[in-house]
């Protein structure tokens, strides 16, 4: 039975009781939302694009969604700051527009620099490399090569690192999790999220102090993020104080680690769904054209984006759709859920939206959101994740392992595994 007869059938049982239907829809929708995205957001363009629900609000249509996001007046990440501040302290994601996040942004711009692309390429290179060296006669793309690149870029560019590779990326995804997709608060991942941030704290203090010292030495330094953030402290008044510079440095790697291993894990993903697709990639990557790799990787990440939306509270009365027929006002204190995803299949912007194309726009792509909270490290996510997928797809002879080891499997929100078959290695 499709989403629809669902809808149908339910107000037929309901019929005069709008209340009751509008909660069981409401639980419709969320079922539904987990198990079959694409198909919720298709009826919600269609018959209602701006879905409110109690608290609740789904904006669905492109324009409507970059709307919300680009209103960051009356469209707010307050809700992202009270579990920022739990684990270590302000960050640039949770401020709305004003003096701290002008502050903070303007400090960060000046040690988290867009001409460092080269340099960040240069180590995703070299890592991606070393993650599939060796590789025979199969490879788990995700334990093995999309989780350890970005572990290994905080490591090189950023300056700080956990123990080992393996609780650096367990403490990102449960610190991720708490702050960007845990809306119910559930009991045990607020926990793991506390024990992550417990640990974590004194890790990053250790290795901010120990690098202090090192300047003040005059020892010699690497040039990266941590020791730029510790030279403002020489140079200016306005610099971080070491605790704001560990809250920062914790946020930029909650944001690079888990986000850039699952984007390249589903962009991998939707490529071996479509065998003409792949072959093309392999293809462009072979003859090193990376403009042509690269929107190869862009339209796989629009048809399976690392994220379907993003939150934001209304901290107005405000209309979006002002003018259409679906105008519809959302009230102050309404959580609100832009689908990014959405907006990238609305037939209405997106032209064959559900076809693999490699001559959109780049307006037709929103996965890294948009307006003051579009992806801070956006422009490195866009050189390091063609790069991490270039890596898997020129393994000789790879493809998808037999059975459910072939398949990606997920961890609740995080992917964990997908083995590719390769080709034998010589001897081997």
């Amino acid at each position: 039975m499709s989403l629809v007869d669902d809808f149908v059938k339910l107000a037929g049982q309901t019929t005069g009781d709008v209340l009751r239907l509008g909660g069981q829809l409401a639980g419709l929708l969320e079922d539904r939302l987990k198990q079959h995205p694409q198909q919720v957001f298709a009826l919600l363009r269609e018959v209602r694009p701006v879905f409110v629900h109690g608290d609740l609000a789904i904006v669905t249509r492109y324009p409507d969604v970059v709307e919300v996001l680009t209103h960051d007046a009356e469209f707010s990440v307050v809700g992202y700051a009270a579990p920022m501040r739990e684990i270590t302290g302000d960050f640039i994601l949770g401020l709305d527009q004003g003096p701290d996040y002008e502050r903070a942004v303007s400090l960060l711009r000046l040690a988290f620099r867009q001409d460092d692309v080269p340099t960040l390429a240069a180590l995703a290179t070299t890592a991606a490399a070393d993650c599939t060296a060796g590789a025979s006669p199969s490879i788990d793309v995700v334990a093995r090569v999309t989780d350890r690149v970005p572990a290994r870029l905080v490591g090189g560019y950023l300056g700080v690192s956990g123990p080992d590779e393996d609780t650096l990326i367990g403490w990102a995804r449960s610190l991720f999790t708490h702050i960007f997709v845990d809306l119910k608060h559930d009991r045990i991942l607020t926990e793991q999220a506390a024990a992550a941030a417990a640990a974590i704290r004194p890790c990053i203090d250790g290795q901010v102090t120990a690098r202090k010292q090192a300047l003040a030495a005059g020892e010699p330094v690497p040039d990266d993020v941590l020791t730029r953030l510790l030279r403002q402290q020489v140079s200016g008044d306005l610099a971080f104080t070491d605790l704001e510079i560990r809250s920062n440095l914790v946020g930029l790697l909650v944001g690079m680690i888990p986000t850039i291993s699952k984007a390249s894990a589903l962009a991998i993903d939707e490529l071996f769904r479509r065998p003409g697709e792949l072959a093309g990639a392999r293809e462009a990557a072979s003859a090193g054209d990376d403009g042509l790799f690269n929107r190869y990787v862009t339209e796989a990440m629009r048809l399976a984006p690392q994220a379907p939306g993003l939150l934001r509270r209304a901290v107005v009365d405000y209309p979006v759709a002002r003018g259409t027929h679906h105008e519809t006002v959302i009230r102050k204190g309404t959580l609100v859920f832009a689908s990014t995803q959405s907006a990238m299949l609305d037939p209405d912007v997106v032209e064959d939206p559900h076809k693999f194309r490699l001559d959109r726009p780049d307006s037709s792509y929103l996965h890294f959101g948009a307006g003051l909270h579009a992806c801070y490290g956006r422009y490195v996510n866009a050189v390091v994740i063609p790069i991490i997928i270039k890596a898997v797809l020129s393994l000789p002879g790879a493809e998808r392992a037999p059975g459910r080891k072939g398949e990606l499997t997920f961890d609740g929100n995080w992917p964990i595994s997908m083995t590719l078959q390769l080709a034998p290695t010589n001897g081997g």
